[in-house]
């Protein structure tokens, strides 16, 4: 059996939620031409390997439950599988509750190779900002990546927050990237000047393979700078 397996996932959001239910794997994001894969190690965990074997497919098919896709490709000694989601209705989705119109979540999601990425979903402004700085705060990774991919608004305390934690890594000999996202949130970070002075991508893709190469690069000890 192999020690590991792969599973494709067609956005980054998908794929970190994935590699965020697979908690007590070690799983790690690969971006693969335009796409993703979730390297699950199967040999780190301890006890029986079929068990994880096991354990690691009903993670990864109670994600595709979730998902919104129908199946799923999984990669295991070398042969390609297919898991597809169970006939039935679909189920409900989650309640949200919302306090005063105002939805943010933050997560912290780490990828292995020294990355770390905090994902925000839903504006961010004066009220929800200190959610960010606080995800931020909480980073040890040497590179950490903001996806703003999910967030429809940035404002000036946001920006402000970015802006400090990226001197702060920087003193800590650490690297900080954004992941812009969509067309408004990435004219913001033009028109403040920001995409020049911050390490700024349009995708979150680019901004995990910058990050992930930068990592590399200074185990190399090459010199190589992310941008």
């Amino acid at each position: 059996m192999s020690e590991s397996l792969r599973i494709e996932a067609p956005t980054g959001p998908l794929a970190l939620t994935l590699i965020e239910r697979l908690d007590g794997f070690r799983s790690e994001l690969v971006p693969v031409d335009g796409r993703f894969q979730v390297q699950v190690d199967i040999a780190g965990r301890d006890g029986d390997g079929d068990r994880a074997l096991l354990d690691s497919l009903d993670h990864i098919e109670s994600w595709l439950e979730s998902s919104g896709l129908t199946l799923a490709e999984i990669h295991l000694d070398g042969r390609s599988y297919r898991l597809e989601r169970h006939d039935g209705p679909e189920p409900p989705p989650p309640a949200v509750h919302e306090l005063e119109g105002l939805i943010c979540r933050v997560r912290t999601i780490p990828l292995g190779a020294g990355v770390q990425v905090v994902s925000v979903e839903g504006k961010l402004d004066l009220d929800t900002s200190p959610k960010l700085e606080e995800a931020l705060q909480s980073t040890v990774r040497p590179r950490v990546v903001v996806d703003l991919t999910e967030v429809p608004f940035v404002d000036s305390t946001a920006l402000g927050v970015i802006v400090a934690a990226t001197k702060r890594m920087q003193e800590e000999n650490r690297r900080l990237a954004v992941a812009s996202g969509n067309p408004t949130v990435a004219r913001v970070f033009t028109i403040t000047g920001l995409e020049w002075t911050l390490d700024v991508h349009r995708s979150l893709q680019d901004a995990i393979a910058a990050a992930l190469d930068g990592v590399v690069g200074a185990e190399n000890g090459d010199g190589r700078e992310t941008r």
